[in-house]
């Protein structure tokens, strides 16, 4: 509709433009006071024009031009006579109208002047005929086959159909559709109504320019007979579509999916330190190559798991062989001194008391058997040490021991955790300490650990020495920190007890400092007497 509007619109301003041509103006003017040769030019000039305007348009099969003083049609090729009042009336409506139609021919015009006194004739009228064929062929082929297709004027005075059935209905068509572009959109629109005791689907396009419509109709069996078996068969392929994307997404997850999530798990289990995991894989692909890898893995683990288990195991007893080995010289100088003492003095008390428990303290750090005793007889070596320190020291020194809960006293503990600690308190915490110096040893129980606190009163310890000391129990796991004394001891209680167990330094109520034994309780027991413990 808006190409056929489009070429009218161009065909009614070259009509417009006729008004101005020179010629016309003439010879419906002056054309008695032009020479005959003059007249001949004009009529020449002028037919040229209409053959420019006739070939302007492919729905235009005539062009002419009728002058009222010269009683002559003029046409692309031809003179004719004069037009008679029909026509010249169907060209003033045309002016007026766009389209207008004169027996079974539209036409389209222009006349000057626009307005006439009644009988009065026009200055000239120029005019072309379209060709009903041409449009018809046009509307058969925007119908299509079945359907119909018809350009009429809202009024009805004319119209155009692809077929005679078309022409048949169009007035019916102009009242049938009256309702929907009332109720529609003012320049189209779509709706469904029966024709001849048939469904149709009707579209309608107005056109404002022409004062008409474009109709056409098709048969809702021939537009949607055919979406029935495609309904069918777009169903048959979604069923078949989803059933696919089932089994693709399913091979998915047992090909891909399932495999990750097992290996997954597996290295969750690893993670928490569960190393007996081994996978299994029965297809030949990528998964049974990383499966085969995770279980050498696995298994390189446990190797060097156990290579540095024992490792530590091999570490720990070398460090124990070490401070077993280093007795202290002075310690046992001052011992012989303090000897040779008592016997000049014949305190033959004494130097049995201290030789029975310098024998017992020499046997303990020097013994073979097991890495483990009781903690009754770790706490009674560490009283022999005291007894012995109490005798060189003169009472200088107050040694308080608490009560050994009955509970713990068949607990498996490292050897040599408390003598060192001890001594540290002796020699370093008291060491500037005259009289009254105390060592204060205190067993509870919290819970699942056994604290044994170690306390003196000495006055030389400062807090930055104290910070000094604390970093240093941090820095034992490292390799290359100094094994010796307090170091040695909670190095190997968290080798034994994991990292709840070691000791925790800070200042005593007493002054100097406090060394809190940390150790699992009721995790290892020994049932049977070990050798330093028969007396």
């Amino acid at each position: 509709m808006q190409t056929f509007e489009q070429e009218l619109r161009g065909t009614s301003l070259l009509l417009s433009d006729m008004a101005l041509d020179t010629d016309l103006q003439k010879l419906s003017t002056i054309a008695p006071a032009m020479s005959g040769f003059d007249q001949i030019q004009a009529v020449t000039r002028l037919q040229s024009r209409m053959r420019l305007l006739q070939h302007s348009n492919q729905y235009i099969t005539q062009a002419r031009a009728y002058i009222p003083l010269i009683d002559k049609t003029i046409e692309a090729t031809s003179y004719e006579k004069a037009m008679t009042e029909e026509q010249i009336s169907a060209l003033q409506r045309a002016s007026q109208e766009v389209v207008s139609q004169w027996e079974d021919t539209l036409l389209l015009g222009q006349t000057y002047p626009d307005i006439l006194r009644e009988g009065s004739q026009p200055s000239f009228a120029v005019g072309v005929a379209l060709s009903s064929d041409k449009i018809g062929q046009a509307l058969r082929q925007l119908a299509g086959a079945g359907g119909d297709a018809v350009l009429i004027s809202t009024d009805a005075r004319w119209q155009i159909a692809s077929s005679e059935e078309a022409s048949a209905i169009g007035q019916r068509l102009v009242t049938e559709t009256e309702p929907v572009l009332a109720n529609g959109a003012p320049n189209s629109g779509v709706s469904r109504m029966t024709i001849n005791d048939r469904q149709h689907w009707v579209s309608i396009e107005q056109s404002p320019f022409l004062n008409a419509m474009l109709i056409v109709s098709s048969p809702e069996a021939q537009t949607t007979g055919r979406l029935g078996a495609y309904r069918y068969l777009l169903i048959g392929l979604s069923a078949f579509s989803l059933m696919a994307v089932a089994l693709f997404s399913y091979w998915i997850y047992r090909r891909f999916h399932q495999p990750l999530h097992r290996i997954v798990r597996a290295f969750r289990k690893v993670e928490q330190g569960n190393l007996q995991v081994s996978l299994q894989h029965h297809h030949r692909d990528e998964f049974r190559y990383l499966y085969a890898q995770f279980n050498q893995m696995v298994e390189q683990l446990q190797t060097l798991i156990g290579a540095v288990y024992e490792q530590k195991i091999h570490a720990q007893r070398s460090e124990l062989k070490q401070l077993q080995s280093q007795i202290n010289p002075h310690f046992l100088y001052n011992s012989f001194f303090t000897l040779h003492q008592m016997a000049e003095a014949y305190d033959v008390d004494n130097i049995t008391r201290f030789t029975r428990h310098l024998g017992e303290y020499f046997r303990f750090i020097t013994r073979s058997a097991s890495d483990d005793v009781t903690l009754a007889a770790e706490m009674a070596h560490a009283q022999a040490y005291t007894e012995i320190q109490s005798i060189r020291f003169h009472n200088r020194i107050t040694t308080v021991w608490g009560e050994l809960p009955a509970d713990v006293e068949r607990l498996a503990v490292p050897v040599l955790i408390l003598q060192p600690l001890i001594e540290n308190a002796f020699e370093h915490g008291l060491e500037h300490k005259e009289a009254n110096g105390r060592v204060q040893i205190m067993c509870r129980l919290e819970g699942d650990m056994l604290r044994i606190a170690i306390e003196d009163n000495g006055d030389s310890l400062s807090e930055e020495r104290l910070r000094q000391l604390q970093q240093g129990l941090k820095q034992t796991a490292g390799h290359g920190s100094e094994v010796t004394g307090m170091y040695n001891v909670h190095r190997r209680l968290q080798l034994r007890y994991g990292p709840d167990g070691g000791l925790v330094l800070a200042r005593s109520a007493l002054g100097g400092l406090r060394v809190d034994v940390r150790l699992r309780y009721g995790k290892e027991r020994i049932n049977h007497d070990s050798t330093i413990d028969r007396r």
